[in-house]
């Protein structure tokens, strides 16, 4: 495991500088200073640039932007509404800039006869255009990164069943070429996911071919059940130390966890805030990460008899506790007109009769999926509402987040972990394509737990009834759900997967079901018009997709047509 250092910075600079020599010879002097002849390239700084790239823009769609949000693990109170209504999303040109310098980094292993650069860069190759289908659907892909060869060409765009099953064949080639006992032109320093260890990175792709088999489990049963109880008999992510991770070690904002008010304003930290459906579920199991994850809210509020209200009123604030009288929320004045308690159950409905609502939680009070698009800053009775985020009534995420240390080992960028491993096992096992579903189940809580620094809770926590294995999907992805905090792509591509766990929108989200990806970005639109347009029209129409064109964040794209799920 490596920390994360100013790698995009220095890549930037070191692969593309020129070296003159001392002989002042014009023509040298005249080349392009910002400029290399990509046969000169290294490709390990090129490799190391793609490494921190892909963790860091997961971690930041994972935490608190598009599907941090769906996931539900948080929310945003202001400037954001968090209704699901997905445009472009991030991801098109900045892995696409990535896969370009991938393509020349693998290009140079291959013209130097480097298998284990070769390896890495496909698996870079793989999640990289794995998350591009994941998102869009169909997508340049084939045509994507031949440059000067198809000069003049514009892209045709593969359809997404040859990507996602491109993309295994180049997670099975990489394994292939990682099974061997050393290797020449290592630098361990630029690895910064391995530290340059072939076997860990060979596991890594087998893992993530069984991650993408798995993605057809819905679509495609059979390959997937082929592939999966194939790639159950190789060698897979083991333990924690197998782990693909990048360390946030803070310093710079570069090197910082997404939205940490140490390099701008204290608000980016503020503004994010603990989704309910993540914290109800936490307090239901009793689960410690809650602990971890959120901030105790720092006034919480009780709802008392008259007589128990401090000064008689109505709301009075003593001694960091908040008190509110029960006849203010029911016997039928202004504020029992206006008002009503959380209920995860009765919210949606309070809300929709336009009452705005009193959460009553003790600890942790979180913020309602899509809420903030019509109570933004007064969640919770918060007279003080503001754009800034400040709400003394509702939770934050915890004060780790902010980053004003190392994080105490806790901030990573978590792209592919044991516990998902496990869990992929364990669902592998109750589909009949694999066994052990309860041991696997059980050993992805156990790392979980153990990663967060709360491994000591293990034995208390899986005798919880609700915890305790039951053989089901449900379970099993509830738990893997919980355990993929912060990775949002992978909890939201499970539930539009299987449409577990059961996630909703929200009653004041754009439409009443969640979004099923990325539209396709306005360059692409008008540009690559021809293609754009095949692309769009492979997509499948939905009752909630008719007031947009063909390319709507609720069209159904390939893997999602002609199955029941999510909706």
């Amino acid at each position: 495991m490596k920390l994360i250092q100013n790698i995009a910075i220095r890549f930037l600079l070191v692969p593309l500088l020129l070296v003159v020599s001392c002989d002042n010879d014009l023509a040298e002097i005249n080349e392009n200073p910002n400029g290399i002849e990509p046969s000169m390239a290294d490709p390990n700084l090129l490799m190391s640039t793609v490494m921190t790239g892909l963790a860091t823009s997961t971690t930041s769609r994972g935490y608190a932007n598009d599907t941090g949000n769906a996931a539900q693990y948080t929310q945003r109170d202001s400037w954001s509404s968090n209704r699901y209504d997905w445009e472009t999303g991030s991801i098109w040109s900045a892995n696409y800039g990535l896969l370009r310098t991938n393509k020349v980094a693998y290009d140079r292993a291959v013209e130097l006869g480097l298998p284990f650069h070769e390896g890495v860069t496909l698996i870079l190759k793989s999640m990289l255009f794995g998350n591009l289908t994941d998102y869009y659907g169909d997508i340049p892909y084939s045509d994507a990164l031949k440059g000067t060869e198809a000069e003049g060409e514009l892209p045709v765009y593969d359809s997404q069943e040859a990507v996602y099953k491109g993309i295994i064949a180049d997670l099975e080639t990489a394994s292939s070429l990682l099974g061997a006992d050393s290797y020449e032109g290592v630098v361990e320093d630029q690895d910064l996911y391995y530290g340059g260890d072939a076997s860990k990175w060979q596991k890594l792709a087998n893992s993530l071919a069984l991650r993408y088999y798995m993605r057809l489990s819905e679509k495609l049963p059979s390959f997937a059940e082929t592939g999966v109880t194939s790639t159950l008999s190789k060698p897979l992510i083991s333990d924690i130390d197998d782990e693909l991770v990048l360390d946030y070690i803070g310093g710079t904002s570069d090197q910082s966890w997404p939205n940490s008010g140490q390099f701008g304003s204290a608000s980016d930290f503020h503004r994010v805030k603990p989704c309910t459906t993540m914290t109800d579920k936490l307090k239901e199991l009793e689960d410690p990460r809650i602990d971890i994850w959120f901030a105790p809210v720092e006034v919480p509020t009780k709802v008392v008899p008259p007589a128990e209200v401090p000064g008689g009123g109505a709301v009075a604030e003593v001694d960091g506790i908040r008190y509110i009288t029960d006849e203010v929320l029911i016997d039928g004045d202004i504020l029992g007109n206006l008002y009503a308690i959380y209920s995860p159950d009765t919210y949606a409905a309070e809300l929709e009769a336009g009452k705005k609502l009193i959460d009553t939680s003790s600890i942790y009070v979180g913020l309602p999926a899509a809420v903030s698009s019509i109570d933004p800053y007064e969640y919770n009775y918060n007279a003080d509402g503001s754009r800034g985020g400040t709400n003394a009534y509702v939770s934050l995420m915890n004060e780790v987040f902010n980053q004003k240390d190392d994080g105490g080992n806790l901030l990573k960028a978590r792209l592919f972990s044991y516990a998902e491993l496990s869990f992929l096992k364990a669902e592998a096992a109750v589909r009949g394509w694999g066994s052990d579903a309860e041991g696997n189940y059980l050993e992805g809580i156990r790392a979980s737990l153990e990663v967060w620094g709360v491994g000591d809770t293990y034995s208390d926590y899986i005798t919880n009834t609700r915890v305790a294995f039951d053989g089901t999907l449900a379970q099993i992805m509830e738990q893997k759900w919980i355990a993929n905090m912060f990775n949002g792509d992978e909890a939201y591509l499970d539930w539009r997967r299987t449409g577990l766990p059961d996630l909703s929108a929200g009653p004041f989200a754009r439409e009443d079901v969640m979004p099923l990806r990325f539209i396709y970005p306005d360059d692409e639109i008008n540009i690559n018009t021809t293609n754009y347009n095949a692309a769009a029209a492979s997509l499948e129409g939905t009752p909630y997709s008719t007031t947009d064109p063909n390319d709507s964040p609720y069209a159904r794209p390939w893997i999602v047509q002609g199955v029941s799920t999510p909706w």
